[in-house]
């Protein structure tokens, strides 16, 4: 949830990230991770369940904290941050993962559409938050920013939504490739046949069949949680910020 700190009302409001707010001010529609949130990760990640028990719920909520973390550095370094390792604000993990993401940067040099931008689609019937649309080498590309163990296929659909998005609010700069930025690939360098962009320890991971075919499993991933899920609303949360006792006898 995120968190809204209004001294002037006395409140604090939390909002459900899990829910994007559409034009018309009172329609909310799913997100697509929470859409994705069905759709399975497949042996190897029940099986890593299995192992770690009752341990997932915070190793899951750390990793969260951790991609999160690194979101808002990107975000704040691409809108002309300069980001600093004091020795206390990041772990070497987490900064060994930045170090991987400037190398990208660098190397490649993107020209930013936008970053950390959140869109609505009512025709859709879901939101959500793109990490990067920039342009490569003449291309337009649509990038999510991941910190994960591993790369699920649920990521492959999750960027063909976002594609899907950015096209209908931007039918003059379509999407072309779509792609993970994985910072923690097992990569050991470069691509020797340069084919592939990838660098040590990172990598970015496309897929083989178009976006377009993608978003065809998302929209079926879609059904399944609507049917799940017929009456979903928000789980919006307001409480006031200070209280007095009034019970105090003078």
């Amino acid at each position: 949830m995120q968190l809204f700190h209004s001294p002037e009302a006395q409140q604090i409001n939390f909002s459900d990230e899990r829910f994007y707010l559409a034009k018309d001010g009172t329609t909310y529609y799913p997100s697509v991770t929470e859409i994705l949130s069905v759709y399975p990760k497949g042996y190897g990640f029940t099986d890593w369940l299995k192992q770690v028990g009752y341990n997932a719920d915070i190793i899951v909520a750390k990793a969260g904290e951790v991609g999160s973390k690194l979101h808002d550095t990107f975000d704040a370094f691409i809108k002309g941050t300069e980001i600093v390792w004091d020795g206390n604000n990041y772990t070497i993990e987490e900064w060994k993962m930045i170090c991987r993401f400037m190398d990208w940067w660098f190397k490649f040099k993107p020209e930013v559409y936008i970053n950390e931008v959140s869109f609505c689609s009512e025709q859709l019937g879901f939101g959500g938050t793109i990490d990067l649309v920039c342009k490569i080498n003449g291309q337009v590309w649509l990038i999510d920013f991941k910190s994960s163990n591993a790369i699920y296929t649920s990521y492959e659909l999750q960027i063909a939504a976002y594609a899907k998005l950015w096209n209908e609010a931007n039918p003059d700069y379509k999407i072309e490739r779509t792609g993970i930025l994985w910072l923690k690939a097992l990569t050991r360098g470069e691509d020797k046949k340069g084919e592939k962009m990838q660098g040590h320890g990172w990598q970015m991971k496309e897929w083989e069949r178009t976006y377009e075919d993608a978003f065809k499993l998302f929209r079926h991933t879609k059904a399944i949680w609507m049917e799940e899920n017929p009456n979903y609303k928000p789980k919006n949360l307001t409480l006031p910020d200070r209280f007095i006792n009034t019970l105090i006898t003078k």
